[in-house]
């Protein structure tokens, strides 16, 4: 071989070692675009920390005084709600957080409200005493209201255009279950009644009324149902203590809250179908006034109560106010059990007895009512 040939060779033997090594040097030690523009922008990792943060679920509150039954709009927009000092009437924009004035008659000693389902029309409740109460009919597309007659002590709504409620005839000491216009007008007797304090849900997309006695730890809960216009009566359920109930939306399915053992403290959560069968537990230890359904009716989002005192008995003691629960915040798919915390420990900053459970049109946000302060508070989902 020529020495011009061993010159050339040898030099591009060195060219491609240096330009080798080069190449080694670019993929190991440069920065990427991207990384850089991403180091400009968070400059230290305490902006990254701070980013992560904001976008974990947080609790915030809503009103600024204690309320009465919120509700969310027809339209899904705004809530509304009666203030519990004054009894006025208002609507929260859910957007921005502006409230207006739905009505400025105060109503003093209102205890609660039941909303149509097209919420333009209530049945307000207000106690007489420990025992009885007086229930009045309002229209707000007519602006004209009605006090309902006496002896009723439980009213619901069956429809936008029916309301179902129990009369006791202090005559004869009769109690029965009726269905009338929301006025009382035009009422009929759909059956009579054992039960003497009863909790009335209408049956979702069915033409059926179920009742049950109010849950009572010493004794079994029995839930039955019975046509709206008469007809044959079933029962449901009959076997839990201290028993309480949810239906879905679609009226398939059924939420059960109830206690272990009669007396007991510990509760526990199920579901069922609308016969009672297929009962599931979910191994939950909460009661259904602390849920609320999904849209799909597979999820249940609900808050699980602590600080419980050990010689509680459940669900009476909380039922009757003389104890209040430290809540935190959760979703179960009751398909496959799978449980979700919605708020992180460390973002719960304020003791919360969460009630009135409800979520927004598109299950973006969760509301619930805090009994310890009597407010509306959200979570962003």
């Amino acid at each position: 071989m020529s020495l011009a040939k061993k010159i050339f060779l040898t030099s591009s033997i060195i060219l491609l070692v240096i330009l080798l090594l080069w190449g080694v040097y670019i993929i190991s030690f440069q920065k990427p675009a991207s990384l850089d523009s991403a180091i400009n922008t968070l400059s230290d990792t305490t902006a990254i920390t701070d980013i992560v943060a904001s976008k974990s679920p947080t609790i915030l509150a809503l009103t600024d005084e204690a309320i009465i039954s919120p509700t969310l709009s027809a339209d899904g927009n705004a809530i509304k709600y009666y203030s519990k000092a004054t009894g006025k009437a208002f609507e929260l924009n859910i957007s921005n957080n502006t409230t207006r004035s739905i009505s400025n008659r105060e109503l003093v000693n209102l205890s609660s409200i039941n909303w149509s389902s097209d919420r333009s029309r209530v049945i307000s409740t207000f106690p007489i005493d420990s025992l009885s109460s007086k229930f009045f009919y309002y229209d707000y597309t007519q602006n004209k209201g009605v006090q309902l007659k006496d002896n009723l002590d439980t009213v619901t709504w069956q429809s936008n255009n029916k309301i179902i409620y129990k009369y006791f005839n202090p005559k004869t000491k009769e109690r029965t279950l009726n269905i009338a216009d929301p006025d009382g007008s035009n009422w009929e007797k759909i059956i009579n009644l054992t039960l003497k304090n009863i909790s009335i849900a209408a049956i979702p997309k069915t033409g059926l009324i179920s009742f049950w006695s109010k849950p009572d730890s010493f004794n079994k809960t029995l839930l039955q149902s019975v046509p709206i216009f008469g007809g044959e009566l079933k029962t449901i359920a009959s076997e839990k203590f201290g028993a309480d109930y949810l239906w879905s939306s679609d009226g398939n399915m059924l939420l059960e809250s109830s206690v272990e053992t009669s007396g007991g403290l510990k509760m526990q959560l199920g579901i069922m179908n609308n016969s009672g069968g297929e009962y599931k537990t979910l191994g939950i230890p909460t009661l259904v006034s602390k849920c609320a359904w999904s849209k799909n009716n597979k999820n249940i989002y609900y808050a699980l109560p602590g600080s419980i005192p050990s010689d509680a008995t459940m669900p009476n003691d909380y039922n009757t106010h003389k104890i209040t629960t430290n809540d935190t915040f959760w979703m179960v798919n009751t398909t496959t059990g799978e449980k979700t915390r919605l708020v992180d420990l460390d973002k719960i900053t304020q003791a919360y007895d969460a009630t009135n459970l409800f979520l927004n049109s598109d299950e973006s946000m969760l509301f619930f009512l805090n009994k310890i302060d009597g407010k509306l508070y959200r979570i962003s989902l």
